[in-house]
């Protein structure tokens, strides 16, 4: 018996910009990290087994921490290897409706600014001394909705090329991210959330829903400043900055959504029980 354990990610700024698409004639680049809710993926007798955390479905990779966990389980490939292999195996199993950001967020863990391009990917992992106060910022709710991501992403791509200007400033806003942590400016890090939310929402009439935005309206109006809905888009997972003293009214003001306490994690992938 063999039991891996996977994490689930979060992205902040850049979605849209790792698939192949668009990053082999441009740059592009996000900013995400690792969580610490998991896929755990048991192999046994040539059979496997899975089991999430979390709902899957929801923007929160867990196609991909699936399939960096049944690699984990099933080779003693080295991390950076894995993420790799997922990624192939992805994008030629959804015909290349498959980003590039999650197979290494969920194998290699962290908080990562990733840059692509057709040279191939770029990483660089951001200190927990810069990251972990975002950390009490952020609230994570489960919508209850949930959507097939291939169905939004495939919209998406169709449209890529008349979507050149907004895809530009969306990678463009990983490195505004970025200066915001260094500066220790969170609440400017909040309100780019929301501006690249409003971006994201022009790629596709499929990135949200009229509950999605009733519920974004909803946390704007009790005091969130910035969020975002994980993934493609169309339902799972959103995340919203809040700051402390106002995140008791956020969960009183979604309490038909379910409230998901999370932490960053830097483990990535990794047997948990071997026998």
């Amino acid at each position: 018996m063999i039991i891996s354990r996977t994490p689930l990610r979060i992205s902040f700024f850049g979605g849209g910009s790792d698939y192949p698409q668009w990053f082999n004639e441009h740059d592009g680049a996000i900013l995400g990290t690792s969580i610490n809710h998991y896929c755990y993926v048991m192999l046994h007798d040539g059979r496997s087994w899975f089991t999430f955390d979390l709902p899957n479905k929801s923007g929160l990779a867990s196609s991909s921490a699936y399939t960096v966990g049944l690699l984990r389980a099933c080779t003693d490939l080295d991390k950076l290897t894995i993420c790799k292999l997922a990624t192939t195996w992805e994008q030629d199993k959804m015909n290349g409706n498959v980003g590039s950001q999650d197979q290494y967020l969920c194998s290699l863990g962290g908080f990562h600014h990733l840059r692509f391009s057709a040279q191939g990917i770029r990483d660089k992992i951001l200190p927990p001394e810069l990251v972990n106060p975002l950390q009490e910022y952020l609230m994570l709710f489960d919508t209850h909705q949930y959507r097939r991501a291939g169905d939004v992403v495939a919209h998406q791509l169709a449209g890529i090329k008349e979507h050149g200007a907004l895809l530009t400033e969306m990678v463009e806003m990983v490195t505004e991210g970025i200066t915001c942590l260094n500066l220790k400016k969170y609440l400017d890090f909040g309100k780019l959330m929301d501006r690249a939310w409003a971006l994201k929402k022009q790629l596709s009439p499929y990135v949200t829903t009229a509950s999605i935005d009733e519920i974004y309206t909803v946390a704007l109006k009790v005091g969130a400043v910035g969020g975002k809905l994980l993934g493609a888009g169309g339902g799972g997972f959103i995340i919203f900055f809040v700051e402390p003293d106002k995140q008791e009214a956020i969960k009183t003001a979604l309490g038909e959504l379910t409230y998901v306490p999370f932490r960053f994690e830097r483990e990535g992938t990794k047997i948990l029980y071997r026998d």
